[in-house]
């Protein structure tokens, strides 16, 4: 039996919204009962779930609970590329890092996606970016491996 007192949520659980799945509060309040039930105006759980909450409450909540779940996600696999040095934080550079650096430098040159993305990141540098030296930023826009971007970018530094 499915009463406002014992409604813990209800949310669709497919992307169809056929199945709604219903949590409640045992009698004695120590357990949470799941129950999946059709979105199907007929049958008796149904109507007992609708009586107690409106369709639009169901659709309202889902949306929430997917936006939390999607938040949730983000946040986690933050957590992990960070254990794993995959993602560095601005204000505390790992050491795990480094390696990954020199890796990425040296044994795979040419990486014409990190070649990309390095050079991308150098053209944010201000000092770069607002260099009078074009014929320096043309150098590194055309260079063909990190080596020779990452010289290229010291010069221009200096």
């Amino acid at each position: 039996m499915i009463t406002k007192e014992n409604l813990i949520s209800a949310y669709f659980i497919d992307n169809e919204r056929k199945n709604i799945e219903v949590l409640t509060r045992s009698e004695d309040g120590q357990f949470v009962i799941p129950t999946i039930l059709p979105f199907d105006e007929n049958n008796h759980l149904f109507k007992e779930l609708n009586a107690v909450i409106p369709v639009d409450k169901i659709h309202e909540d889902t949306h929430k609970k997917k936006q939390q779940e999607k938040k949730d996600f983000e946040a986690m696999t933050i957590r992990i590329a960070k254990k794993s040095g995959l993602l560095i934080d601005n204000n505390k550079l790992s050491t795990k890092f480094y390696p990954s650096l020199v890796k990425a430098i040296f044994e795979d040159k040419e990486n014409e996606d990190h070649l990309f993305a390095l050079k991308l990141a150098l053209f944010e540098v201000e000092h770069i970016r607002n260099s009078a030296d074009n014929e320096g930023k043309k150098k590194l826009r055309q260079a063909k491996n990190k080596i020779e971007v990452l010289k290229i970018a010291i010069d221009l530094m200096s």
